[in-house]
């Protein structure tokens, strides 16, 4: 028989708690998550050294422009005049002033600003990558938190070459785009019409249940000794209606009677109204979000089977942000479990 968590097990407040609490992970997990942490430090390495590059590149550009436009500024016309040549041989057509290195300035700047396009798209796709193993990090960490650690057990999958990781992770998360799109409809879709009529007359059967309740506490009326003056207020006592609780008892008794009197309105408007979309009964809707939950779950192993083994193949591939923590954590490759 298992033992209950207790406050301190699920929510650790002292250091030796939680070293306790870190130490009784399992170490297949326990080497994943710092796995996990390395390569979010590592990533944010990278962007470091990206954004002191990109820093770099915007300095110099700046520099370099305000150079270029100085130059142009400050260059003396450009004149252009003939002379002979010593001797009173033939003369020659000469330039003088102007600023005759100023395309090569220009493409100079150009080749920088292109330089710092690329810079920028380097650094935040650098960026994308580190808030994405950041954001998967954190999961795990808040997902340990609050899992009891006798829950957290590693699953074990063999390791297998892929031939192309990339594609294959590719489809496996196609697949489960597809299946949360599945279970968005089958959470939100409409019930069958089954369902609607039966919801119909689970309405009228509490609707009863309230009158008969209200036409037994009038009948009282009839037996008390001043008898009933005026059936419409049967049950009622004097002043009844001064207060807004009561005029909304009024209100819902109106309601219900005209409810009962239309419920047969009520069942042909059901029958003949247009369903949108694809009906689920509610009797299969849960048993089938069960099951997409299932075949979620099992591609998300698959998926972070194939990252591992991309990884062990030196072919890093990015986790999604939306990665379920308790599959990165646990899952693990038959070589590290041995």
């Amino acid at each position: 028989m298992g033992s209950l968590a207790t406050l301190a097990d699920l929510t650790p407040t002292t250091a030796h708690e939680v070293e306790t609490r870190h130490r009784a992970l399992d170490p297949r997990c326990r080497h994943k998550q710092a796995k996990l942490e390395d390569e979010r430090e590592a990533r944010h390495a990278v962007v470091e050294a990206l954004g002191l590059k990109l820093r770099a590149l915007r300095e110099e550009l700046v520099v370099k422009r305000r150079r270029l436009a100085d130059a142009i500024a400050h260059a003396a016309p450009e004149w252009s005049h003939g002379e002979s040549a010593p001797g009173g041989g033939a003369g020659a057509i000469v330039t003088t002033g102007g600023f005759p290195d100023r395309a090569v300035r220009e493409q100079e700047v150009a080749r920088l600003a292109e330089n710092l396009q690329h810079a920028e798209a380097a650094y935040q796709a650098a960026q994308a990558r580190w808030a994405s193993i950041a954001r998967v990090v954190e999961n795990c960490r808040e997902w340990i938190q609050a899992t009891p650690i006798a829950a957290i057990v590693p699953v074990v999958v063999p390791y297998e070459r892929v031939p192309d990781p990339r594609r294959e992770v590719e489809t496996i998360r196609a697949k489960i785009i597809t299946l949360g799109e599945e279970a968005a409809q089958v959470e939100g879709g409409p019930v069958s019409l089954a369902d609607a009529l039966a919801r119909l007359d689970e309405q009228r059967r509490k609707v009863v249940e309230r009158v008969a309740a209200r036409r037994a506490d009038g009948v009282r009326g009839f037996f008390s000794p001043r008898g009933i003056s005026d059936v419409a207020r049967l049950g009622l006592a004097e002043g009844y209606g001064s207060v807004g609780r009561e005029l909304e008892a009024a209100i819902e008794a109106a309601g219900d009677a005209r409810f009962l009197a239309d419920v047969g309105e009520w069942r042909s408007a059901i029958k003949a109204a247009p369903i949108a979309g694809n009906p689920v009964p509610l009797a299969s809707r849960a048993p089938r979000l069960a099951q997409l939950a299932r075949d979620r779950a099992e591609l998300e192993r698959q998926e972070e089977r194939v990252v591992m083994c991309a990884e062990r193949d030196s072919v890093p591939l990015d986790r999604r942000e939306t990665a379920e923590p308790s599959v990165v954590l646990c899952t693990v490759l038959a070589e590290a479990a041995a």
